[in-house]
Protein backbone atom coordinates (compact mmCIF):
# COMPACT_ATOMS: atom_id res chain seq x y z
CA UNK A 1 0.00 0.00 0.00
CA UNK A 2 1.23 3.73 -0.65
CA UNK A 3 2.81 5.01 2.42
CA UNK A 4 0.90 8.04 2.06
CA UNK A 5 -2.63 6.15 2.53
CA UNK A 6 -1.21 4.17 5.29
CA UNK A 7 -0.81 6.98 7.42
CA UNK A 8 -3.77 8.43 5.94
CA UNK A 9 -5.80 5.36 7.56
CA UNK A 10 -3.94 5.13 10.67
CA UNK A 11 -4.80 9.00 11.08
CA UNK A 12 -8.48 8.73 10.48
CA UNK A 13 -8.61 5.48 13.13
CA UNK A 14 -6.44 7.07 15.97
CA UNK A 15 -8.85 10.58 15.41
CA UNK A 16 -12.17 8.43 15.52
CA UNK A 17 -10.93 6.24 18.59
CA UNK A 18 -9.23 9.05 20.13
CA UNK A 19 -12.47 10.92 19.87
CA UNK A 20 -14.74 8.45 21.31
CA UNK A 21 -12.53 7.68 24.58
CA UNK A 22 -12.14 10.86 25.36
CA UNK A 23 -15.46 12.29 24.57
CA UNK A 24 -17.27 8.82 26.81
CA UNK A 25 -14.92 9.85 29.49
CA UNK A 26 -16.37 13.36 29.59
CA UNK A 27 -19.44 12.14 29.26
CA UNK A 28 -19.53 9.72 32.48
CA UNK A 29 -17.57 12.64 34.51
CA UNK A 30 -20.58 14.55 33.61
CA UNK A 31 -23.42 12.21 34.39
CA UNK A 32 -22.02 11.11 37.83
CA UNK A 33 -21.63 14.80 39.13
CA UNK A 34 -24.91 15.67 37.91
CA UNK A 35 -26.51 12.53 39.65
CA UNK A 36 -25.44 13.84 42.69
CA UNK A 37 -27.91 13.15 46.17
CA UNK A 38 -29.94 16.45 46.84
CA UNK A 39 -29.41 15.95 50.74
CA UNK A 40 -31.69 17.68 53.30
CA UNK A 41 -29.74 20.41 55.65
CA UNK A 42 -31.00 22.35 58.33
CA UNK A 43 -30.76 26.67 59.12
CA UNK A 44 -31.20 27.51 62.36
CA UNK A 45 -31.90 31.03 63.64
CA UNK A 46 -32.68 33.05 66.94
CA UNK A 47 -36.46 34.42 67.31
CA UNK A 48 -36.68 37.44 67.57
CA UNK A 49 -39.26 36.97 70.65
CA UNK A 50 -37.19 34.62 72.48
CA UNK A 51 -33.36 34.83 71.95
CA UNK A 52 -32.94 31.65 73.61
CA UNK A 53 -35.20 29.79 71.63
CA UNK A 54 -33.98 28.69 68.35
CA UNK A 55 -36.19 27.37 65.48
CA UNK A 56 -34.92 25.65 63.06
CA UNK A 57 -36.13 24.64 59.31
CA UNK A 58 -35.01 22.44 56.69
CA UNK A 59 -34.33 23.14 53.51
CA UNK A 60 -32.69 21.57 50.16
CA UNK A 61 -29.29 22.11 48.71
CA UNK A 62 -26.12 20.28 48.05
CA UNK A 63 -23.97 19.74 51.20
CA UNK A 64 -20.60 20.70 51.43
CA UNK A 65 -18.86 18.03 50.63
CA UNK A 66 -21.33 17.31 47.27
CA UNK A 67 -20.48 20.73 46.43
CA UNK A 68 -16.37 20.16 46.62
CA UNK A 69 -17.00 17.11 44.67
CA UNK A 70 -18.75 19.01 41.56
CA UNK A 71 -15.91 21.49 41.96
CA UNK A 72 -13.14 18.79 41.41
CA UNK A 73 -14.82 17.59 38.02
CA UNK A 74 -15.49 21.01 36.42
CA UNK A 75 -12.06 22.27 36.41
CA UNK A 76 -11.94 25.55 34.07
CA UNK A 77 -10.22 23.70 31.12
CA UNK A 78 -10.10 25.70 28.53
CA UNK A 79 -10.07 29.18 30.35
CA UNK A 80 -13.63 30.94 30.07
CA UNK A 81 -11.47 33.78 28.26
CA UNK A 82 -9.43 34.06 25.26
CA UNK A 83 -6.20 34.42 26.80
CA UNK A 84 -4.16 36.57 25.04
CA UNK A 85 -0.90 37.40 27.56
CA UNK A 86 -0.96 33.13 27.70
CA UNK A 87 -0.87 32.63 23.55
CA UNK A 88 2.10 35.92 23.34
CA UNK A 89 4.67 33.68 25.98
CA UNK A 90 3.76 30.14 23.96
CA UNK A 91 4.42 32.24 20.83
CA UNK A 92 7.67 33.36 22.48
CA UNK A 93 8.67 30.28 23.69
CA UNK A 94 8.26 28.99 19.99
CA UNK A 95 11.41 31.25 18.91
CA UNK A 96 13.80 29.72 21.43
CA UNK A 97 12.30 25.67 20.61
CA UNK A 98 12.51 26.96 16.96
CA UNK A 99 16.19 27.93 16.91
CA UNK A 100 16.65 24.85 18.25
CA UNK A 101 14.81 22.53 16.32
CA UNK A 102 16.76 24.55 12.95
CA UNK A 103 20.39 23.80 14.62
CA UNK A 104 19.44 20.15 15.25
CA UNK A 105 17.96 20.23 11.64
CA UNK A 106 21.06 22.02 10.16
CA UNK A 107 23.16 18.97 11.80
CA UNK A 108 21.03 16.40 10.60
CA UNK A 109 22.59 14.91 7.24
CA UNK A 110 21.18 16.20 3.99
CA UNK A 111 19.92 12.94 2.83
CA UNK A 112 17.19 13.17 5.48
CA UNK A 113 16.38 17.06 5.25
CA UNK A 114 17.30 17.51 1.54
CA UNK A 115 18.94 20.73 2.86
CA UNK A 116 21.84 22.64 0.22
CA UNK A 117 24.54 23.17 3.48
CA UNK A 118 26.73 23.92 0.63
CA UNK A 119 24.74 26.87 -1.09
CA UNK A 120 23.89 28.17 2.67
CA UNK A 121 27.44 28.43 3.42
CA UNK A 122 28.88 29.64 0.08
CA UNK A 123 25.45 32.51 -0.67
CA UNK A 124 24.82 33.22 3.10
CA UNK A 125 21.10 32.18 5.08
CA UNK A 126 19.20 35.76 3.59
CA UNK A 127 20.25 34.75 0.07
CA UNK A 128 19.04 31.53 0.37
CA UNK A 129 15.94 32.32 1.78
CA UNK A 130 14.60 34.89 -0.68
CA UNK A 131 16.16 32.08 -3.51
CA UNK A 132 13.43 29.45 -1.95
CA UNK A 133 10.55 32.08 -1.52
CA UNK A 134 10.45 33.06 -4.53
CA UNK A 135 11.17 29.71 -5.91
CA UNK A 136 8.36 27.94 -4.19
CA UNK A 137 5.59 26.44 -3.52
CA UNK A 138 7.03 23.17 -4.41
CA UNK A 139 6.13 19.22 -4.17
CA UNK A 140 8.94 18.21 -2.08
CA UNK A 141 10.67 14.82 -1.76
CA UNK A 142 10.99 14.45 1.90
CA UNK A 143 10.61 11.43 3.86
CA UNK A 144 7.00 10.37 4.54
CA UNK A 145 7.71 10.65 7.83
CA UNK A 146 8.52 14.01 7.75
CA UNK A 147 5.59 14.80 6.15
CA UNK A 148 3.03 13.01 7.27
CA UNK A 149 3.66 12.64 10.93
CA UNK A 150 6.12 15.45 12.49
CA UNK A 151 4.18 17.80 10.15
CA UNK A 152 0.83 16.74 11.40
CA UNK A 153 2.00 16.93 14.66
CA UNK A 154 3.50 19.98 14.68
CA UNK A 155 0.42 21.37 13.42
CA UNK A 156 -1.67 19.99 16.25
CA UNK A 157 0.81 21.63 18.93
CA UNK A 158 0.19 24.83 17.38
CA UNK A 159 -3.84 24.19 17.33
CA UNK A 160 -3.27 23.31 21.05
CA UNK A 161 -1.74 26.54 21.30
CA UNK A 162 -4.24 28.43 20.74
CA UNK A 163 -7.26 26.42 22.00
CA UNK A 164 -5.76 26.01 25.55
CA UNK A 165 -5.55 29.75 25.56
CA UNK A 166 -9.35 30.09 25.19
CA UNK A 167 -9.88 30.14 21.69
CA UNK A 168 -12.37 28.20 19.49
CA UNK A 169 -11.78 26.07 16.58
CA UNK A 170 -11.85 27.91 14.18
CA UNK A 171 -9.52 30.52 15.39
CA UNK A 172 -7.04 27.81 16.55
CA UNK A 173 -7.15 26.36 13.09
CA UNK A 174 -6.12 29.76 11.92
CA UNK A 175 -3.29 30.69 14.44
CA UNK A 176 -1.74 26.68 13.44
CA UNK A 177 -1.92 28.05 9.75
CA UNK A 178 -0.04 31.04 10.30
CA UNK A 179 2.45 29.15 12.32
CA UNK A 180 2.46 26.63 9.73
CA UNK A 181 2.73 29.08 7.08
CA UNK A 182 4.25 32.19 7.97
CA UNK A 183 6.43 31.08 10.89
CA UNK A 184 7.95 27.88 9.53
CA UNK A 185 7.36 27.21 5.41
CA UNK A 186 8.28 30.82 4.34
CA UNK A 187 9.69 31.79 8.01
CA UNK A 188 12.18 29.25 9.54
CA UNK A 189 12.35 26.20 7.03
CA UNK A 190 12.80 28.91 3.95
CA UNK A 191 16.40 29.70 5.04
CA UNK A 192 17.30 25.97 4.19
CA UNK A 193 14.90 24.88 1.56
CA UNK A 194 12.13 26.11 -0.78
CA UNK A 195 8.48 25.53 0.72
CA UNK A 196 6.49 22.77 0.23
CA UNK A 197 2.84 22.28 -1.09
CA UNK A 198 2.13 19.30 0.95
CA UNK A 199 3.67 20.66 3.67
CA UNK A 200 1.37 23.99 3.61
CA UNK A 201 -1.97 21.89 3.62
CA UNK A 202 -0.87 19.27 5.63
CA UNK A 203 0.51 20.84 8.62
CA UNK A 204 -2.72 22.83 9.64
CA UNK A 205 -4.97 21.00 8.04
CA UNK A 206 -4.30 17.13 9.69
CA UNK A 207 -2.64 18.90 12.49
CA UNK A 208 -5.64 20.66 13.61
CA UNK A 209 -7.86 17.67 13.64
CA UNK A 210 -4.83 15.99 15.12
CA UNK A 211 -5.04 18.79 18.03
CA UNK A 212 -8.80 18.74 18.39
CA UNK A 213 -8.53 15.37 19.78
CA UNK A 214 -5.89 15.92 21.68
CA UNK A 215 -8.51 18.95 23.12
CA UNK A 216 -10.64 16.27 24.48
CA UNK A 217 -8.06 14.27 25.77
CA UNK A 218 -6.60 16.75 27.77
CA UNK A 219 -10.28 17.76 29.79
CA UNK A 220 -10.26 13.81 30.50
CA UNK A 221 -6.95 14.06 31.79
CA UNK A 222 -7.85 17.29 33.62
CA UNK A 223 -11.02 16.27 34.62
CA UNK A 224 -9.43 12.91 36.26
CA UNK A 225 -7.09 14.91 38.53
CA UNK A 226 -3.92 15.08 35.63
CA UNK A 227 -4.14 10.90 35.52
CA UNK A 228 -4.13 8.28 33.03
CA UNK A 229 -4.77 5.16 33.93
CA UNK A 230 -4.50 6.81 37.76
CA UNK A 231 -1.20 7.17 37.10
CA UNK A 232 0.24 10.99 37.51
CA UNK A 233 3.61 10.30 36.08
CA UNK A 234 1.35 9.06 32.78
CA UNK A 235 -0.87 11.73 33.00
CA UNK A 236 1.81 14.55 32.98
CA UNK A 237 3.86 12.72 30.24
CA UNK A 238 0.83 12.88 28.46
CA UNK A 239 0.16 16.01 28.71
CA UNK A 240 3.28 17.28 27.72
CA UNK A 241 3.22 15.18 24.87
CA UNK A 242 -0.35 16.84 23.50
CA UNK A 243 0.25 20.14 24.41
CA UNK A 244 4.20 20.83 25.28
CA UNK A 245 4.06 24.70 25.29
CA UNK A 246 0.93 25.15 27.87
CA UNK A 247 1.91 22.31 29.94
CA UNK A 248 5.69 23.85 30.55
CA UNK A 249 3.85 27.18 31.11
CA UNK A 250 1.97 26.20 34.04
CA UNK A 251 4.88 24.23 35.54
CA UNK A 252 6.43 27.13 35.73
CA UNK A 253 3.86 28.95 37.78
CA UNK A 254 1.84 31.18 35.16
CA UNK A 255 -1.39 32.42 36.30
CA UNK A 256 -4.17 34.31 34.37
CA UNK A 257 -4.68 37.58 35.48
CA UNK A 258 -7.17 38.14 38.72
CA UNK A 259 -11.03 37.86 38.43
CA UNK A 260 -13.53 38.66 40.63
CA UNK A 261 -17.17 38.31 40.74
CA UNK A 262 -19.95 39.38 43.30
CA UNK A 263 -23.67 38.30 42.77
CA UNK A 264 -26.58 37.15 44.70
CA UNK A 265 -27.87 33.48 44.60
CA UNK A 266 -30.61 31.25 45.59
CA UNK A 267 -28.71 28.94 47.88
CA UNK A 268 -32.08 26.94 48.65
CA UNK A 269 -35.84 27.00 49.70
CA UNK A 270 -36.92 27.67 53.67
CA UNK A 271 -40.16 25.10 53.92
CA UNK A 272 -41.00 26.72 57.33
CA UNK A 273 -41.73 30.28 55.49
CA UNK A 274 -41.63 28.61 52.27
CA UNK A 275 -39.25 31.52 50.70
CA UNK A 276 -36.14 31.19 49.01
CA UNK A 277 -32.90 31.75 50.71
CA UNK A 278 -30.90 33.89 48.89
CA UNK A 279 -27.28 34.37 49.82
CA UNK A 280 -24.09 36.32 48.30
CA UNK A 281 -21.58 34.17 46.07
CA UNK A 282 -18.34 35.46 45.77
CA UNK A 283 -15.61 34.05 43.34
CA UNK A 284 -12.09 35.02 42.52
CA UNK A 285 -10.15 33.33 39.61
CA UNK A 286 -6.07 33.63 39.08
Amino acid sequence: MNPFKTVLYAYLILLSGNTVFSQELENNTTQQSSNLPLLENTVAYANPKNDNILNSFNYNSLSQIDTTHANKNTIAYPPAFKDYRRLAYDTGMYVGATVIAFGILYAMPESATNWDKQAMKENGFAYKWKQNVKAGPVWDEDDWVLNYVTHPYSGAVYYMTARSSGFNIFESFLYSAFMSTFFWEYGIEAFAEIPSKQDLIVTPVIGSAVGECFFYAKKSIIKHDRRVLKSRFLGYTTLFVIDPFNTLLDSFGYKEKQKTQLNVAPIGFDKGTNKTVWGLNFSMQF
